[in-house]
C-alpha cells in the first residue's frame, strides 16, 4: 500500500489539534502561510467570553510598550478591569477604580474608563497565567500590557483608543 502525503492544512497541523478542534488556536509555529486573516465577529465575541473570566475583576498596571496608547494607558493605570463585551467587531473594555460604585454597588458610569479595540487583519490579545508560563517580551506591535498580580495581558490590536461610556455608546 503506498502512503500519500497529506495535502492542505492536515500536512503542517499534528493530527492531535484536528481532533479536538483547536484550529483557530494553532500557534504560528505550525503556519507556513505569510497571508494574514482577518479577525471575524465569532472571534471577537469568543476573546470577550473567555477575558471576562481570566481579566474581569482584576487591578492592573497598564502600559504601551510602543508607545502608540501611552495616554490610554495612563488612563487605566491601577484601576479595575470591570467588564468587556463584544460589539460585532468591535471590542470594549471597562475599567474603573474599586471605591468609584454607588449604594447598589454599580460603577459610577460617569468615572467608567471604556477602551475600544479593533483588531483589524491580524490582531490578538494574548493572555498569560505568569504562575504557569513566563510572558514573552513585548512586540513592536504591544499597544497595551496588562500586568496583574498572576496574569500579563498583551493587546496587538489595528485600532485601540479611550474615552467614557459616551465612546461605547456612540459606536454601539
Amino acid at each position: 500500500m503506498i502512503r500519500r502525503k497529506p495535502k492542505g492544512i492536515s500536512a503542517i497541523i499534528p493530527p492531535i489539534f484536528l481532533s479536538i478542534g483547536y484550529l483557530c488556536s494553532v500557534s504560528r509555529a505550525y503556519s507556513t502561510s505569510r497571508s494574514l486573516k482577518m479577525v471575524e465577529g465569532h472571534s471577537v465575541h469568543r476573546v470577550a467570553s473567555l477575558h471576562r473570566k481570566r481579566l474581569v475583576g482584576k487591578k492592573f498596571r497598564a502600559w504601551s510598550p510602543n508607545g502608540r496608547f501611552t495616554e490610554g494607558s495612563r488612563k487605566i493605570d491601577g484601576k479595575v478591569f470591570t467588564g468587556i463585551e463584544a460589539v460585532g467587531k468591535n471590542l470594549f473594555a471597562f475599567f474603573a477604580d474599586e471605591d468609584d460604585k454607588n449604594r447598589k454597588g454599580d460603577y459610577i458610569e460617569d468615572n467608567v474608563v471604556v477602551m475600544h479595540v479593533h483588531f483589524g487583519m491580524a490582531g490578538n490579545w494574548a493572555v498569560y497565567h505568569t504562575m504557569e508560563e513566563e510572558a514573552p517580551e513585548p512586540r513592536k506591535t504591544n499597544r497595551l500590557r496588562l500586568e496583574g498580580l498572576d496574569v500579563v495581558a498583551d493587546l496587538h490590536a489595528m485600532t485601540a483608543d479611550y474615552g467614557g461610556m459616551e465612546l461605547y455608546h456612540k459606536k454601539r
